[in-house]
């Protein structure tokens, strides 16, 4: 008995405390010792075909490995689920969602379930042990329920964490062609991001004042900037002050910056001081003009 329940907790803790009656079985623990363990308490039912063994602890990561574990073989973690523990969209944890490999009718409380004919094998993956859709996938999936800039984020990020490149989202879409974010995934890929939203209200603040709009997070002279107006070689960063000590450091450091040619606004800029950054920033706009017209 001892032995088969250290097996049985040796898998469990690989898989944040939840096991199959299937991984049971294959581990040599035979149906009637895994009746007399739901008896005792050792094994605590969590879903129709998975239990909890060694603790019953919330834990997101638990909840959503009894989802995969409930789906059955080649069931993976998918959709806003995956997203999150991709930490491709921000905010907290969402329900379990998965994808199984099957048209057959299935139920199972407390998540959702999509089916589909067939899950190609490089849409899958592995994350905290966990079996997960990619992020090219994931975000494929997701294209027809975000915004297009929400959706442009989110490919930011699968780019940042994961490397994922627009080569790997192309060849995503070859093996599934007929899914219906297609173009809109394409176009998200296309489109300038703006990251925050410092960014975002600047740029709003630019275009309530018909000032010419400005590309957004773009690469130039091998950087990666905040705002970007190519026909004026006019570059400006927009700053956080999260990263200094006081406020009063952090609007020295802008202040700084700008005496040195470089032109950075921060959130006090933006949001008390709109009016004087827009006119600064018109200021910047037109010698830029004059100097390439003159």
């Amino acid at each position: 008995m001892g032995s088969k329940y250290a097996t049985a907790a040796r898998l469990a803790w690989r898989q944040h405390g939840r096991v199959s009656p299937k991984q049971l079985v294959e581990a040599g623990i035979g149906r009637h010792e895994i009746q007399r363990w739901l008896e005792n308490g050792r094994l605590v039912r969590v879903h129709i075909g998975v239990y909890a063994l060694g603790h019953t602890a919330p834990s997101t990561l638990a909840d959503y490995m009894a989802a995969v574990l409930a789906g059955g073989d080649d069931a993976a973690l998918s959709h806003f689920a995956d997203a999150h523990i991709l930490h491709l969209l921000p905010g907290g944890p969402p329900p379990p969602e998965i994808t199984v490999p099957t048209t057959a009718h299935r139920r199972r409380p407390g998540m959702v379930i999509h089916r589909v004919r067939e899950l190609p094998e490089r849409d899958t993956s592995t994350l905290h042990g966990i079996p997960i859709l990619t992020a090219p996938r994931t975000l494929l999936d997701l294209a027809p329920r975000l915004t297009l800039a929400r959706l442009g984020r989110a490919c930011h990020e699968a780019w940042v964490r994961h490397h994922t490149t627009p080569h790997d989202f192309e060849a995503c879409i070859a093996r599934n062609p007929h899914k219906p974010g297609i173009a809109k995934l394409r176009r998200a890929l296309a489109a300038d991001v703006t990251l925050s939203d410092l960014e975002a209200d600047f740029v709003a603040l630019v275009r309530a004042h018909d000032l010419p709009l400005p590309r957004t997070n773009i690469d130039h002279r091998n950087d990666t900037v905040d705002c970007h107006w190519p026909e004026l070689d006019l570059t400006i960063e927009l700053l956080s002050f999260r990263f200094h000590a006081t406020r009063h450091a952090f609007e020295q450091d802008v202040a700084r910056r700008r005496r040195s040619n470089h032109i950075a606004f921060s959130w006090g800029d933006v949001y008390e001081r709109g009016e004087r950054t827009i006119a600064e920033l018109a200021a910047a706009i037109a010698a830029r003009q004059h100097a390439a017209t003159g």
